[in-house]
Protein backbone atom coordinates (compact mmCIF):
# COMPACT_ATOMS: atom_id res chain seq x y z
CA UNK A 1 0.00 0.00 0.00
CA UNK A 2 1.39 3.31 -0.76
CA UNK A 3 1.11 6.17 1.86
CA UNK A 4 0.24 9.91 0.78
CA UNK A 5 0.72 12.28 2.29
CA UNK A 6 -1.49 15.59 2.48
CA UNK A 7 -0.14 18.81 3.23
CA UNK A 8 -2.80 21.83 3.27
CA UNK A 9 -4.94 24.31 5.28
CA UNK A 10 -7.74 21.94 5.23
CA UNK A 11 -8.89 18.27 4.41
CA UNK A 12 -11.44 19.36 2.28
CA UNK A 13 -9.16 20.89 -0.33
CA UNK A 14 -8.37 17.26 -1.10
CA UNK A 15 -11.08 15.72 -1.46
CA UNK A 16 -11.46 14.40 -4.65
CA UNK A 17 -7.70 13.38 -4.84
CA UNK A 18 -7.56 11.64 -1.94
CA UNK A 19 -11.28 9.64 -2.74
CA UNK A 20 -9.42 8.88 -5.79
CA UNK A 21 -6.05 7.58 -4.42
CA UNK A 22 -7.55 5.19 -1.77
CA UNK A 23 -9.83 4.06 -4.57
CA UNK A 24 -5.80 2.82 -6.60
CA UNK A 25 -5.42 1.55 -2.73
CA UNK A 26 -3.55 4.11 -1.53
CA UNK A 27 -3.40 5.33 2.15
CA UNK A 28 -4.06 8.77 2.63
CA UNK A 29 -3.25 10.92 5.53
CA UNK A 30 -3.69 14.86 6.48
CA UNK A 31 -0.86 17.39 7.58
CA UNK A 32 -2.31 21.13 8.07
CA UNK A 33 1.48 22.62 7.68
CA UNK A 34 4.79 21.85 6.69
CA UNK A 35 5.89 21.67 10.26
CA UNK A 36 3.64 18.99 11.00
CA UNK A 37 4.35 17.40 7.28
CA UNK A 38 8.21 17.48 8.58
CA UNK A 39 7.52 15.32 11.56
CA UNK A 40 4.90 12.95 10.29
CA UNK A 41 7.89 12.37 7.74
CA UNK A 42 10.49 12.25 10.28
CA UNK A 43 8.01 8.76 11.97
CA UNK A 44 7.35 7.00 8.54
CA UNK A 45 7.47 7.01 4.75
CA UNK A 46 5.34 8.34 2.16
CA UNK A 47 5.64 7.51 -1.28
CA UNK A 48 3.41 10.49 -2.56
CA UNK A 49 3.47 14.27 -1.12
CA UNK A 50 0.86 16.53 -2.12
CA UNK A 51 1.14 19.81 -1.01
CA UNK A 52 -1.07 22.97 -1.43
CA UNK A 53 -0.03 26.29 -0.11
CA UNK A 54 -1.55 28.26 2.15
CA UNK A 55 -4.12 30.92 0.73
CA UNK A 56 -1.58 33.94 2.42
CA UNK A 57 1.94 34.31 2.38
CA UNK A 58 4.56 31.83 0.37
CA UNK A 59 5.64 28.81 0.89
CA UNK A 60 9.02 27.63 0.34
CA UNK A 61 9.73 24.42 -1.29
CA UNK A 62 10.97 22.92 2.53
CA UNK A 63 9.76 19.32 1.70
CA UNK A 64 11.47 19.53 -1.29
CA UNK A 65 14.91 20.13 0.43
CA UNK A 66 13.61 17.53 2.98
CA UNK A 67 13.01 14.77 0.51
CA UNK A 68 15.27 14.81 -2.50
CA UNK A 69 16.88 11.59 -2.97
CA UNK A 70 14.52 9.82 -1.05
CA UNK A 71 12.01 7.64 -2.74
CA UNK A 72 9.31 9.89 -2.57
CA UNK A 73 7.01 11.75 -5.19
CA UNK A 74 6.64 15.05 -4.37
CA UNK A 75 4.06 17.91 -6.25
CA UNK A 76 3.31 21.39 -5.19
CA UNK A 77 0.05 22.97 -6.25
CA UNK A 78 -0.44 26.63 -7.99
CA UNK A 79 -3.49 28.24 -7.71
CA UNK A 80 -5.39 29.19 -10.49
CA UNK A 81 -9.06 30.14 -11.41
CA UNK A 82 -10.38 26.99 -11.80
CA UNK A 83 -8.70 24.69 -9.19
CA UNK A 84 -4.72 23.87 -8.69
CA UNK A 85 -2.08 23.64 -11.35
CA UNK A 86 0.54 21.03 -10.24
CA UNK A 87 4.01 21.24 -10.56
CA UNK A 88 6.39 17.93 -10.27
CA UNK A 89 9.23 18.81 -7.57
CA UNK A 90 10.43 15.61 -6.92
CA UNK A 91 9.90 12.39 -8.85
CA UNK A 92 11.37 8.98 -6.43
CA UNK A 93 13.40 11.41 -4.61
CA UNK A 94 15.21 13.40 -7.72
CA UNK A 95 14.72 16.55 -8.59
CA UNK A 96 12.01 17.19 -12.07
CA UNK A 97 13.48 20.69 -13.18
CA UNK A 98 12.11 21.92 -16.48
CA UNK A 99 9.27 19.52 -15.83
CA UNK A 100 6.09 20.76 -17.28
CA UNK A 101 2.99 21.77 -14.88
CA UNK A 102 -0.14 19.91 -14.89
CA UNK A 103 -3.48 21.00 -15.48
CA UNK A 104 -6.41 19.32 -13.33
CA UNK A 105 -7.48 17.56 -16.15
CA UNK A 106 -3.67 15.71 -16.99
CA UNK A 107 -3.57 15.37 -12.82
CA UNK A 108 -5.26 12.23 -12.84
CA UNK A 109 -3.36 10.54 -15.41
CA UNK A 110 0.19 11.68 -13.41
CA UNK A 111 -1.00 10.37 -10.63
CA UNK A 112 -1.80 7.10 -12.15
CA UNK A 113 1.90 6.46 -13.62
CA UNK A 114 3.32 7.95 -10.34
CA UNK A 115 1.04 5.57 -8.21
CA UNK A 116 2.59 2.48 -10.82
CA UNK A 117 6.13 4.21 -10.70
CA UNK A 118 6.32 3.78 -6.63
CA UNK A 119 5.03 0.74 -6.67
CA UNK A 120 7.62 -0.36 -9.63
CA UNK A 121 10.35 0.84 -7.09
CA UNK A 122 9.43 -0.62 -4.35
CA UNK A 123 9.09 -4.19 -5.80
CA UNK A 124 12.45 -3.69 -7.53
CA UNK A 125 14.04 -2.66 -4.53
CA UNK A 126 12.30 -5.10 -2.29
CA UNK A 127 12.86 -1.97 0.58
CA UNK A 128 9.99 -0.15 -0.25
CA UNK A 129 10.84 3.12 1.55
CA UNK A 130 13.01 4.82 3.84
CA UNK A 131 12.22 7.41 6.41
CA UNK A 132 13.97 10.63 6.52
CA UNK A 133 15.30 12.50 9.22
CA UNK A 134 14.39 16.27 9.59
CA UNK A 135 17.12 17.21 12.11
CA UNK A 136 19.56 16.62 8.82
CA UNK A 137 18.74 18.10 5.31
CA UNK A 138 20.42 15.65 2.57
CA UNK A 139 23.15 17.25 0.97
CA UNK A 140 22.03 16.56 -3.28
CA UNK A 141 23.33 13.09 -3.79
CA UNK A 142 23.87 12.38 -0.41
CA UNK A 143 21.46 9.20 -0.95
CA UNK A 144 23.07 7.82 -3.90
CA UNK A 145 25.99 6.59 -1.38
CA UNK A 146 24.06 3.06 -0.75
CA UNK A 147 24.41 0.46 -3.30
CA UNK A 148 21.21 -0.32 -3.38
CA UNK A 149 20.58 3.32 -4.16
CA UNK A 150 23.11 3.65 -6.99
CA UNK A 151 21.44 0.81 -8.77
CA UNK A 152 18.17 2.46 -8.45
CA UNK A 153 19.44 5.74 -9.83
CA UNK A 154 21.56 4.12 -13.00
CA UNK A 155 18.40 1.73 -13.68
CA UNK A 156 16.04 5.29 -13.93
CA UNK A 157 18.75 7.19 -16.40
CA UNK A 158 17.88 3.93 -18.89
CA UNK A 159 14.40 5.02 -18.82
CA UNK A 160 12.67 8.46 -19.95
CA UNK A 161 10.55 9.12 -17.07
CA UNK A 162 6.72 10.23 -17.26
CA UNK A 163 7.72 14.04 -16.63
CA UNK A 164 10.24 14.33 -19.30
CA UNK A 165 7.15 12.76 -21.78
CA UNK A 166 5.24 15.53 -20.99
CA UNK A 167 2.01 13.53 -19.65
Amino acid sequence: MIRVLLVGESPQSFFLHQKYLERKGCECEFAKCERTAWQMLSDRQFGLVLSLPPSRGTSSPSLGILLSGSTTTLFYALRVEVGYWWVPILRLGEECLGAPVLRPSEFANALDEVLKEIRADATWSGNPMRTVHPTAVPAKGAALAESDCQAQATSRRNNVPWWRRGV
